[in-house]
């Protein structure tokens, strides 16, 4: 098993009993994982943790996707947290995987820069992130204790419409998408850039979208609220996608970090699990 995760995944820092999480009966180990390509044309290495349940597989295996700080370089190998959001995954069997995509951290060059606020190509910006999404995924299906047709895509705010941009290729073995408040601005802080352009995206990504996939978004969401959310849900569903909309209730000061927020768990699980077991 070891071997096959050392050639699957090409390198294996074994974290063990040091988990960072405090859980006794996870295992967290760190990856490198293959991405989309480097400046040399070859896929990027994504630094990568990964979280266990117990046993030993194959597990189903949930890929959870980190948003944007709205800027490259930013560290996000720290932050955000999702530390409640990996709990709950592996308290119900699943394997996690949290991938640091390129263009955050020190991983080089920022591939899903949409471009400028006035201009952006938030086509091509869900792209850049569903190239790493994809590889990734592709990679974890050689290994044996994965279930090679049991992967689950979920993604918050950036990380969310790459997951939406991933499942529009309808990768092998991935069987669901959650997006949690996805989408892309196109600019930082709270400027709404070109949010008919970011319907339109989704419209193109449900166009060829064939696996089910969950919306979620806090009524109080401060960059995607709920007359956006709908519109961008309402054009990947007319398009063709299979989506369920869930507009969940007002979180603190921002419903945008329902997900990231430990205390959020509660307001997103029960969506969730519905969504699981509808598709078991």
């Amino acid at each position: 098993m070891v071997l096959a995760r050392v050639l699957a995944v090409l390198v294996v820092v074994v974290l063990g009993a040091c988990n960072r999480l405090g859980v006794p009966s996870m295992n967290e180990e760190s990856w490198l994982m293959p991405g989309g390509p480097g400046d040399d044309g070859k896929p990027a290495l994504l630094k990568t943790r990964v979280y266990f349940p117990q046993g030993s597989g194959p597990f189903p295996v949930a890929v959870i996707n980190h948003g944007s700080p709205g800027e490259p370089g930013r560290q996000f190998w720290e932050t955000p947290s999702f530390g409640a959001a990996v709990e709950w995954f592996v308290g119900r069997g699943y394997m996690v995987v949290v991938p640091t995509r390129r263009g955050y951290g020190d991983s080089g060059p920022w591939p899903e820069n949409p471009g400028p606020c006035a201009n952006p190509d938030f086509v091509a910006a869900g792209n850049a992130a569903a190239d790493d999404i994809a590889a990734v995924v592709g990679r974890l299906r050689l290994l044996k204790i994965v279930r090679p047709d049991r992967i689950l895509l979920v993604g918050q705010s950036a990380g969310g419409f790459g997951v939406i941009a991933a499942a529009s290729r309808n990768p092998p073995g991935v069987f669901g998408a959650v997006n949690i408040a996805g989408g892309r601005l196109g600019g930082q802080g709270e400027i709404k850039c070109a949010p008919e352009r970011l319907v339109a995206a989704n419209a193109a990504f449900g166009a060829t979208a064939k696996v089910p996939s969950l919306w979620l978004y806090a009524e109080n969401d401060s960059y995607f609220g709920p007359d956006l959310s709908r519109a961008m849900v309402s054009a990947y569903g007319e398009a063709g996608g299979r989506a369920v909309y869930v507009l969940l209730p007002h979180f603190k000061d921002d419903g945008h970090r329902v997900f990231v927020d430990p205390d959020g768990r509660e307001f997103w699980t029960r969506s969730v699990a519905a969504f699981l077991e509808a598709l078991e």
